[in-house]
């Protein structure tokens, strides 16, 4: 069976007990409605499945993540509490420093499936803030609190924290929730062609609440080891010690347990 009879018969297999709603006591003109926009649902499917839109990408050019980047940047910024240091100030010039070298490095090690060099160049921020804290942004916006500075113990250090979010942007991973929820959206907009208004509002707050759960949760387990391993390997080819992320996340990890405690 094609991909698209079996889309087809998905979508028929799904919707068939719908036409049972009316004859429940108390559901009435409710399963009609709920009828009628199953039904449509059903056509928009097949009609995607044979026009091709259904395997449409939703990724984001580099213009695209270069304005997404600048608004979550600045969303990540208001959230951290703090304000960025002024791209004259010493700390800026040197983290941007750091930040140049193990931006190069990368760029000498993308893979064919790696975001590329961001539109505007790699930016390595200062946010005056007392927390520990780095964020990789869409776009090749890096932000780094000065309570991270203080919490380094070398240029290693600091270049290996650099080099972890470097490692997810380059690796897409700071734009696959916002693409995954693009697609979604995308998929949702031609499913539910000529339903109910109140079916596109639950089906918009849903895709939102997707998206938003994602970008606060972090990349998951398997990308942060992945952003580790880049991370390393970044180091070594900036001449920098491959060994000092792990030294400092096993440092700030005793910290946080001490505090706990």
């Amino acid at each position: 069976m094609s991909r698209r009879a079996r889309l087809a018969a998905a979508a028929a297999l799904a919707l068939s007990g719908c036409a049972n709603l009316p004859s429940i006591p108390g559901v009435g003109s409710v399963g009609s409605v709920l009828d009628r926009n199953a039904g449509q649902v059903g056509k928009n499917l097949g009609g995607m499945a044979a026009s091709g839109d259904l395997q449409k990408s939703a990724s984001l050019d580099m213009t695209q993540e270069h304005y997404l980047g600048k608004t979550v940047a600045a969303s990540v910024l208001a959230r951290m509490g703090g304000q960025a240091l002024s791209p004259e100030h010493a700390v800026s010039r040197y983290v941007r420093e750091v930040g140049t070298v193990v931006a190069l490095a990368a760029t000498g090690l993308r893979e064919a499936d790696d975001r590329p060099a961001p539109l505007r160049g790699w930016r390595f921020i200062p946010v005056e803030s007392t927390s520990v804290n780095a964020v990789g942004n869409p776009g090749g916006l890096v932000l780094v609190t000065t309570g991270l500075l203080r919490a380094v113990r070398s240029e290693d250090e600091l270049a290996a924290v650099l080099a972890h979010e470097v490692a997810h942007v380059q690796r897409g991973h700071t734009t696959a929730p916002v693409e995954a929820a693009r697609k979604q959206e995308q998929l949702t907009t031609g499913l539910l062609q000529g339903t109910s208004d109140v079916v596109h509002v639950f089906f918009g707050k849903v895709v939102t609440l997707g998206a938003d759960f994602v970008l606060d949760k972090g990349f998951g387990k398997k990308n942060e080891l992945e952003a580790d391993a880049l991370a390393a390997r970044i180091l070594g080819e900036a001449g920098y010690d491959p060994g000092a992320l792990a030294a400092f996340l096993g440092r700030e990890l005793t910290r946080l347990y001490s505090v706990a405690a």
